[in-house]
């Protein structure tokens, strides 16, 4: 099972964590504190991953509009490194970190493109395993952490300061809990797993305060061969309005659903690697926003087990 749990995981890091009016995410686009299951004790789980998004389409609620829009396209560059290590059989820790290559948008009616990048927000969570049965297959595990800015000033650029669609970080803390199922069906090699995700974001030292973030996702997994899976996601985001010193901001929250196949092969057995394609399927934004047309990302993971190995003793060698 720990195996087969190994394989999936990236898929979960690619869960979109934060993003705000405009198209381009403001944190970390790809959150490691969305890792599936606890690990074994003393095993070390190493990720690192790119993601690469790009949006040029207005929507006004549930419908496209091309009415005074200011940007011809907006995109961004994401790569990190996420790490967990299991405790105890049933409490796993998590940290990762995050760097926006670049987080850059293009106006549509004056020749001017702006470009911010750098580090954004980290993260440290924990999950406990509440029921874990390996012989079913059954896991059930909740989690908590939170997310803090490296910075809380923001990006400046020749003594101007960027809008906060391209800033890389919120520069501001953040809470999130979470909730993870996970049923395998072992002789016919499929497995479904949810995942609930809940993040509350705080205030910055502007009195400017990102939405509340809601994530509801279903994997169904079929291996196809020996280390080689098909995964498909179909994720639910909701986001609320954003608030600007006690002002809502009209054009903000939104919601999303969106279909994310994945492919996912284990190098012999031991490093896995993982693509995915977002295709968003539905969306409904408040007020005016440009929305994402489609991302990706590519994943490398491996986990250690740092368990001390036991001696092999030779019994021939042993005094009579």
């Amino acid at each position: 099972m720990n195996r087969v749990i190994a394989l999936l995981i990236p898929v979960l890091l690619f869960i979109s964590k934060v993003v705000f009016p405009q198209c381009c995410s403001t944190g970390s686009p790809v959150g490691a504190t969305v890792y599936v299951g606890v690990l074994a004790k003393n095993n070390l789980r190493f990720v690192t991953y790119f993601r690469n998004s790009y949006s040029n389409t207005y929507y006004q609620g549930n419908s496209k509009t091309e009415d005074n829009v200011p940007l011809r396209f907006s995109y961004y560059n994401f790569a990190g490194l996420a790490f967990g290590y299991g405790v105890t059989k049933r409490l796993t820790v998590e940290v990762d970190f995050g760097y926006f290559l670049n987080k850059t948008q293009e106006f549509k009616y004056i020749d001017f493109k702006e470009t911010g990048y750098g580090l954004t927000n980290g993260g440290v969570g924990v999950k406990y395993g509440i029921y874990i049965k390996p012989s079913r297959q059954i896991e059930f595990t909740a989690g908590a952490g939170f997310r803090y800015p490296f910075t809380t000033k923001p990006q400046e650029l020749d003594g101007v300061q960027l809008s906060r669609d391209v800033q890389p970080s919120t520069n501001a803390f953040a809470v999130n809990i979470m909730l993870f199922f996970n049923k395998g069906w072992p002789s016919v090699g499929i497995r479904l797993f949810t995942l609930n995700r809940f993040e509350y974001n705080f205030a910055d030292k502007l009195k400017y305060q990102y939405g509340s973030v809601l994530l509801n996702s279903v994997f169904f997994s079929k291996k196809i061969i020996p280390y080689f899976f098909a995964i498909l996601q179909v994720r639910g985001e909701w986001r609320s309005h954003d608030n600007d010193d006690g002002v809502i901001r009209e054009n903000s929250g939104n919601y999303l659903l969106i279909v994310s196949p994945q492919l996912s092969y284990s190098v012999a057995g031991k490093w896995n690697v993982s693509v995915l394609y977002d295709f968003p399927v539905y969306k409904s934004y408040n007020g005016k926003q440009l929305t994402p047309r489609y991302s990706f990302a590519v994943s490398i993971s491996h986990d250690f087990d740092l368990n001390r190995k036991k001696m092999k003793v030779n019994i021939e060698t042993l005094p009579k």
